[in-house]
């Protein structure tokens, strides 16, 4: 581990920082912590590297090593949150021997972030990998997580509703609102069009090599154009000197935390459900497919799942819908009526 150097204050962040070689180590929040900043200052003073091997390895000493085989094998996106992960844990469990570490020590860290289902589940998946890597690599005899919890996030059971779309994309700044209506023009994973390279766009087609279920199907994962979509794709070609199609205002690529910090700037503005995310767009495309009457054989190629997935989770909220909409018209109509009851033309008068 490289020697850091004299520590500073962020005022953007509200946090004390010192440079440890290529990377910006957090130490304290708060200007009035200077004290609390500089005994952890002292604690990375004093660190010494271990090979990650010895029996004096620390959790830091396995995690460095992982991240420097990762960023050779792994790609750039897994890499990326391999390394957010990674970094996240050493601030947090960097000094304690490997021999100490238990999955309580991975349960405090989830804790002490307060994440949600999804990113706890992606934190402890991430924290396994990298010991479970270091074992079968001869680097540790075991791997000292083992037989930690990892439970799976619950399903998203619901879609995203047309209002909270439309209110979404008119708060959203033009780089976001593009991302938001490809989205709903093409049913996509956000990951598939965060990452999407212009090698990658056809004229009336998008054709992905790689992407999440082609170990299963073997064969390439292929999204339609609606004609907006491709009119919205000419536009950011012409203007592009990206080898990515969607881009932040800085002219990068979008990541997931960028994605889901944006999501959350828009729920706190204009006031969403909790659970709204970017994937929801997807639930919302699926499950108006599904309403529209595409058979569910033709949503699951059109949205590269199984049959199965689109039966247990678009078919669903597509019933559910529909029940919900029928009880309303049942719930309005006069007792001992078969029709609901005429509208209200002036609800206020």
């Amino acid at each position: 581990m490289a020697r850091p150097n004299k520590i500073w204050f962020r005022k953007q962040t509200g946090w004390w920082m010192v440079q440890v070689g290529t990377k910006q180590v957090k130490l304290a929040q708060g200007r009035e912590n200077k004290k609390a900043a500089q005994e952890k200052f002292h604690k990375l003073m004093a660190i010494k590297a271990e090979a990650p091997e010895s029996p004096t390895a620390r959790v830091a000493d396995v995690i460095e090593k992982f991240l420097k085989w990762a960023s050779l094998h792994l790609s750039p996106e897994t890499n990326h949150n391999y390394r957010f992960y990674g970094q996240k844990l050493a601030e947090r469990w960097g000094y304690l021997p490997v021999a100490d570490f238990k999955p309580f020590h991975v349960t405090d860290w989830c804790d002490a972030n307060a994440w949600g289902d999804t990113t706890e589940y992606n934190a402890r998946r991430s924290a396994f990998r990298v010991f479970s890597w270091a074992m079968q690599e001869g680097i540790l005899t075991g791997n000292p997580l083992k037989g930690m919890s990892r439970p799976k996030p619950k399903p998203r059971d619901r879609a995203l509703t047309d209002d909270e779309y439309r209110s979404m994309l008119r708060a959203s700044r033009i780089y976001f609102r593009r991302l938001l209506f490809a989205l709903r023009q093409t049913g996509a994973r956000p990951k598939e069009l965060r990452t999407l390279r212009w090698t990658q766009v056809r004229e009336d087609r998008l054709v992905l090599r790689e992407h999440k279920t082609v170990k299963k199907t073997k064969k390439d994962r292929v999204i339609w154009l609606t004609p907006p979509m491709r009119k919205l794709l000419a536009v950011l070609r012409r203007d592009s000197t990206c080898e990515y199609v969607f881009l932040n205002s800085r002219g990068k690529p979008w990541t997931m935390n960028a994605v889901r910090l944006q999501v959350m700037r828009l729920k706190k503005k204009l006031g969403l459900q909790d659970d709204v995310c970017a994937y929801l767009v997807r639930h919302q495309w699926g499950t108006a497919a599904i309403l529209n009457g595409t058979n569910p054989s033709v949503v699951a190629e059109l949205m590269g799942n199984s049959l199965e997935m689109i039966s247990t989770v678009y078919v669903h909220l597509a019933e559910q819908h529909t029940h919900l909409r029928e009880e309303m018209e049942k719930a309005t109509r006069p007792p001992g009526s078969s029709t609901p009851r005429p509208a209200v033309r002036n609800p206020a008068g």
